[in-house]
């Protein structure tokens, strides 16, 4: 039986339909009879264009189609939301937005003057850096860190006479109150703390949408994605007891502070020290055991053990989507960065190999080439990191990391071709000048990063960032400590680069550990 959800859309009752899953029909595609909007209930993308089709009052003239992004139909390729319109489907929400204010008619959303339009431009692309700000803000201090994002909101809002950003009601309204009004909830929530508290101009803003039938017909349920936010932002759990073996520890109680340990328990990823911020830790010990109960702010995913030869595999084919990696390795942690910058930490499990004591089942029975990265998704097996990561970016939900522009898209395939060339040089120099032929290399990278504005290869960050990141990190330690050569010197674009990409938590968790990486390229490519 199909699931139906009737609510009332400027008076007229309007059916929800039930999520297509994957053992649903798809639609007869490009059939002329309608216009489709795939949309995700929960999704604060697709709630952008659900909101405008709503309020240019065109319930009639486009269908909505849910998609279960959890257990998505196989047919459904694209990300949501995606319109089907004139045989052509087009993708992107802020992109889909234009289009049905260009396309269909109803309330123009953006208005004729130059000025405005301009600053909706703006307001367009600062949405990116808005929800980078908040979201990374949460593991640190959200009133000072969150502050600069929806301060800069009130500020705008402040711009034209009206209660909206352009003071009338626009696109860029819709554009961010599917954002602002889940992190309103979530920090309110999490930290107890109001963010329109001393932002005026933010509270009537949000007030005056929720007037709107076209927008809170469409809002989230607030206990949904605040549990769903505690998991993908924070890892959080209301209260967790850890029993393990310490070897070594320091600690300090306080909120915001930090806890370090390292464990010797077996479920712990052996390489790396876990880093738990806490608000309240308490301990008490039995021997060399200690029990931590925490009501904690956040914890880190876990990273299970390296598989060897003497494990057993993993239910193969099962439809568990795997992410096979080896924790010190470059190509693998392109893809691992991209899995987790994505948040899709709970739809694709981490499973790493131990390639010095490899498994005989990871050559017989998942990836025959015997190599990582490999994806298993779908009842089959892809490889080959740059094609993973643009596979990834493609095939599951989460911040798009190819961007539209075709400029853009040009200039990404030739720095991902030049990725190669680029190991091949820096790798070839150790064993002559550094400083120069290593140079070139790096050279490269300083001049790529000049193209665009912005601290990342094509402006904002992208598959080109973390196709790079990982060779540049080891490079960079490598030739520091074995040449006393810093290869940012004379390079601040390069500089700045590495310093941003050490601010993203999805990044971080993956790096290798220094020392092994010196010891390892002192053995591998000095022979030492």
């Amino acid at each position: 039986m199909i699931g139906l959800c009737i609510l009332n859309v400027s008076n007229v009752k309007e059916v929800l339909p039930a999520p297509l899953d994957s053992t649903s029909e798809a639609p007869p595609l490009s059939d002329g009879g309608f216009c489709r909007l795939y949309i995700h209930y929960q999704c604060p993308y697709a709630q952008r264009t659900w909101i405008t089709r709503n309020y240019k009052g065109l319930q009639d003239k486009i269908k909505l189609v849910a998609i279960d992004l959890v257990n998505r139909p196989a047919w459904y390729k694209n990300k949501v939301p995606s319109l089907e319109h004139d045989n052509k489907v087009i993708g992107e929400s802020l992109d889909v937005l234009r289009y049905l204010d260009a396309h269909f008619e109803g309330p123009a959303l953006l208005p004729d003057d130059p000025a405005k339009r301009e600053f909706a431009e703006e307001l367009f692309k600062y949405t990116d850096t808005f929800y980078k700000i908040v979201t990374s803000s949460v593991k640190g201090d959200v009133v000072n860190e969150a502050g600069v994002a929806f301060d800069h909101l009130e500020s705008a809002l402040q711009k034209f006479e009206g209660p909206f950003f352009l003071g009338d009601l626009s696109l860029v309204d819709f554009a961010y109150i599917p954002f602002v009004e889940r992190f309103q909830i979530f920090i309110q929530e999490v930290c107890k703390y109001d963010v329109t508290t001393g932002r005026p101009k933010l509270e009537a803003w949000i007030q005056e949408l929720n007037k709107m039938d076209a927008y809170t017909v469409t809002k989230a349920d607030p206990t949904f994605f605040v549990q769903n936010y505690k998991k993908r932002f924070l890892g959080a759990y209301t209260k967790l007891d850890i029993k393990v073996r310490i070897r070594e520890g320091v600690g300090r109680c306080a909120r915001a502070r930090l806890i370090r340990a390292l464990y010797s328990a077996s479920k712990l990823y052996k390489y790396t020290t876990p880093i738990y911020p806490f608000t309240c830790v308490i301990f008490s010990s039995s021997h060399s055991t200690i029990i931590i109960s925490v009501i904690m702010s956040y914890v880190k995913e876990v990273f299970p053990q390296p598989l060897d030869s003497t494990s057993q595999p993993p239910p193969l084919f099962d439809g568990t989507t795997r992410l096979y990696i080896n924790y010190q390795c470059p190509y693998a942690q392109r893809v691992w960065i991209a899995r987790n910058y994505k948040g899709l930490q709970d739809k694709i499990k981490i499973v790493p190999i131990d390639l010095a004591n490899r498994p005989t089942w990871y050559k017989d029975k998942v990836y025959p080439q015997n190599k990582v990265p490999s994806l298993e998704h779908d009842n089959k097996v892809i490889g080959e990191s740059l094609d993973l990561l643009r596979y990834i970016d493609a095939n599951f939900e989460g911040p798009a990391l190819l961007p539209n522009d075709p400029a853009k898209r040009e200039f990404a395939e030739e720095l991902l071709t030049y990725t190669d060339t680029f190991f091949k040089t820096v790798a070839s120099s150790f064993k002559g000048d550094v400083v120069k032929e290593a140079g070139v290399a790096f050279d490269y990278l300083e001049s790529a990063l000049h193209k665009f504005e912005g601290p990342f290869f094509l402006g904002d960050i992208s598959l080109v960032d973390f196709a790079y990141i990982p060779f540049v990190e080891r490079f960079h330690l490598f030739i520091q400590e074995t040449f006393k050569y810093d290869v940012t010197t004379g390079r601040p674009k390069l500089a700045k680069w590495i310093e941003e990409l050490n601010n993203i938590d999805a990044y971080t968790v993956t790096k290798a550990d220094p020392e092994h990486v010196i010891q390892m390229y002192k053995k591998r490519l000095l022979g030492q």
